[in-house]
């Protein structure tokens, strides 16, 4: 081994000292530390120079020596454990370049590819611990090289990324897999990854819909029948929106009464009931067509859920706003848009014709500028949108939004219709993010996911149990359901312990609706004896009460 010195291109000296060593047969050249002082006029290693530079020069020759024993020591170790791998299973450890890690985890068995977009995510992780090492570990070039302390440090420079607890574990149990898998002989394995754990992460789980609820979101999607049977299709059978879509009819065996189906998250095989709701939307979904086993139950929201997926949600959205279901920002905006133009009088739509045409007719304008504003004003009032008239005219939807605003001046009534607040305001559907908060998307409350957690809270609160709850979602283990799903509300939880727990514990009383009104039966004239026996046993399949009559 020896000490050199460097030039640059264009002759100037490089400010640090380097080390020459030779490794398994190959020249191996590596920075060592900062050159300071004056070099000698040869600016030969061995010719001396300043008291500054003899003290560098003497530094470098320390951390040279040390790190080529260091080299030797891992080299060693290395050898070492790929004899003992030898002797175990009869063959060597492979060496897998860094640049490597990406292609050999694609490769890796699994049920299912994983989509493009997790592809994606997974590349740009493994490609952000390649720069790491080639910054500050230049001469680890294979996985088996990696120690605890860089993988460590990595995450450490993850964390001060910013990234939030989500995006670190995965991070974290993506270089878990990958050594674990490749090399669990590594010192970043036996060291860091095996026993590094996740963190806590500060999840947003979707909100259930209450039965009420439910019925005024169905009661909101009946003006889109597409996606109302969707909906219905969700809420009762508890698959996720992708499941849904391509639901196919070789699945779905109507004599049986069941829905027998392989999720695409988790690939395992589910087996669901046909309740009364979803055999009629499936009984039109097959009335007066010819249809193959391989054909898709809602075609339509096939296409939409491969060419664009979003649609489905803003759909969704609509309804869920008309249901009371509306975010706060939005619902911020429109209570300022009701402020602004709340003293604009509401006219019917023959009378906003009538005066519109008459004001514009008597207004000095150039008739080129009359005529366009005319053919916008009767278009919109006809029920085009500022879009479609906008490709129709042609012209810029700016411009018809200006148009229909001079419009409202000249006439001082309201022309452009505004959105308007829900009759009865229920939730919020996206979580609203603080200015430090990790998360850079805000999290949705209220979604497509919200109808499985929907089936899973009243399933379990019901009482059913949770073995036959994990048979229709397909969930593996218990844990997910009861962290992630299983989420009742207030009342919806009072009302189940009080249907649980003794008397002596609920005094008697209950927040029930219906166990209320059986006490209201029960407290009925000997007169009604007849009707309080017809009412009990009406209620009886409702509720696992005690109705018999007193």
């Amino acid at each position: 081994m020896r000490l050199c010195l460097k030039k640059y291109a264009d002759g100037r000296l490089r400010p640090h000292w380097f080390g020459v060593f030779q490794r398994n047969g190959k020249t191996r050249v590596v920075k060592l530390c900062r050159l300071v002082g004056t070099p000698p006029a040869s600016l030969s290693v061995n010719d001396p120079g300043d008291e500054a530079y003899e003290a560098s020069r003497q530094k470098a020759s320390a951390t040279l020596a040390e790190m080529v024993v260091q080299r030797q020591t891992e080299a060693d170790q290395a050898s070492l454990t790929e004899k003992i791998h030898e002797l175990r299973y009869g063959t060597r450890v492979e060496a897998i370049p860094l640049a490597d890690m990406a292609a050999r985890w694609e490769k890796f068995p699994r049920k299912r590819r994983p989509s493009e977009l997790h592809i994606t995510n997974c590349r740009r992780v493994f490609a952000r611990f390649q720069e790491f090492m080639a910054e500050h570990a230049t001469d680890v070039k294979e996985l088996g090289a990696v120690r605890a302390d860089h993988v460590r440090a990595f995450m450490d420079s993850e964390e001060t990324r910013g990234v939030s607890p989500r995006t670190w574990n995965v991070s974290l149990t993506l270089l878990k897999g990958l050594f674990r898998r490749l090399d669990q002989y590594a010192d970043a394995w036996r060291g860091y990854l095996s026993k590094q754990p996740t963190k806590d992460e500060d999840s947003v789980h979707r909100e259930p819909f209450t039965p009420e609820e439910i019925d005024a979101v169905l009661a909101a999607a009946d003006s889109d029948p597409e996606i109302k049977q969707l909906i219905i299709t969700a809420v009762c059978t508890a698959m996720r929106r992708g499941d849904v879509c391509r639901l196919r009819w070789r699945e779905v065996d109507l004599q049986q009464g069941f829905i027998v189906v392989k999720t695409s998250k988790t690939g395992e095989t589910v087996e669901i009931p046909i309740f009364p709701k979803l055999q009629e939307v499936l009984g039109r979904a097959q009335a007066g067509r010819s249809i193959a086993p391989k054909d898709f139950v809602f075609p339509v929201a096939a296409h939409l859920y491969t060419s664009n997926p979003d649609s489905l949600n803003h759909r969704l959205q609509v309804v869920l706003e008309r249901a009371g279901f509306v975010d706060e920002k939005k619902l911020a905006r429109i209570k300022a848009a009701q402020a602004r133009h709340g003293g604009l009088a509401q006219l019917s739509t023959d009378e906003l014709r009538e005066r519109g045409l008459r004001s514009l007719a008597a207004t000095p304008m150039t008739e080129k500028r009359r005529q366009r504003t005319q053919a916008i004003f009767t278009r919109y009032l006809d029920g085009q949108t500022v879009k479609q008239i906008a490709a129709e005219l042609p012209t810029s939807a700016g411009s018809v939004s200006m148009s229909l605003a001079a419009v409202e001046r000249l006439i001082g009534a309201a022309v452009v219709r505004r959105p308007s607040l829900p009759a009865i305001l229920r939730s919020a559907t996206m979580v609203d993010l603080s200015d430090d908060a990790p998360r850079k998307r805000r999290a949705c409350l209220k979604g497509w996911h919200s109808f499985r957690t929907t089936w899973i809270t009243l399933a379990l609160s019901a009482g059913v149990p949770e073995m036959v709850v994990r048979r229709v979602t397909g969930h593996a283990t218990a844990d997910v359901v009861l962290k992630h799903y299983f989420r009742p509300g207030r009342a919806q939880f009072r009302a189940t312990l009080a249907g649980a727990l003794p008397k002596a514990l609920t005094a008697g009383k209950t927040s029930d609706p219906i166990a209320k009104a059986v006490q209201i039966i029960r407290r009925l004239p000997p007169s009604c004896a007849h009707a309080k026996k017809r009412l009990l046993a009406l209620l009886a399949p409702a509720m696992a009460v005690d109705v018999t009559p007193v």
